[in-house]
């Protein structure tokens, strides 16, 4: 699964959510634009600290094992 395919799920999940990035970004404790940098594809997810990744996935109810071992599907 390529960065971008990621960064599609993160948003999906996001939209699924009814959240803003803003939102997103604040509940996980990051700025704004180090998640619009994971959402869009420019940052690795899996190149993110455990605390940055596991707290994304958190918010948008992600399983992080799943979505790092590349094994959801959308």
């Amino acid at each position: 699964m390529k960065e971008q395919n990621i960064g599609k799920i993160l948003r999906k999940a996001r939209e699924m959510q009814g959240m803003s990035q803003m939102q997103v970004a604040t509940l996980a404790g990051i700025n704004i634009g180090q998640y619009q940098r994971l959402e869009y594809g420019v940052r690795d997810f899996e190149q993110c600290s455990m605390k940055v990744g596991i707290a994304i996935c958190y918010v948008l109810n992600l399983d992080p094992f799943l979505l790092v071992l590349k094994k959801t599907e959308w």
